[in-house]
């Protein structure tokens, strides 16, 4: 699979919908979104930044906790990428196209908060609850 193949725009809309529910405080809802991302997570594909054939990890949080950006398109790559040079994050240039149980063994890690979505326009983590 190649990086222009890459689109889900559907998984796009799942996180506007629990912004707008968020907002609305409607839990129930985001529940019920929530399903069906995690439904939507286990059958496609998403671009994982690498370094060294590992997942890149962002710190986040207290005691050493780390989110793993992932990318749902390859605009949202190539934005993420400059987002990461603008702040020396890392100067990786190497990506995987997998589904998110590629690493599973960052599942058992109690340090692994979830999956940064987008990171140069959104802040919406898959925690592992969803994974």
């Amino acid at each position: 699979m190649k990086l222009e193949e890459i689109k889900n725009p559907k998984f796009k809309n799942y996180i506007n919908l629990v912004y707008m529910q968020g907002e609305n405080n409607n839990h129930q809802a985001i529940a019920e979104i929530e399903k069906d991302i995690k439904e939507y997570i286990k059958e496609n594909n998403f671009i994982i930044s690498i370094e060294d054939g590992e997942a890149v990890k962002i710190p986040y949080g207290n005691d050493d906790e780390y989110v793993v950006p992932i990318f749902t398109d390859e605009r949202e790559y190539i934005l993420g990428m400059q987002y990461f040079s603008l702040n020396v994050m890392d100067e990786n240039k190497e990506y995987i196209i997998e589904k998110l149980d590629y690493f599973k063994k960052l599942k058992e890690d109690p340090k692994f908060l979830g999956y940064l979505v987008n990171i140069s326009s959104v802040s919406y983590i898959i925690n592992t609850s969803l994974l």
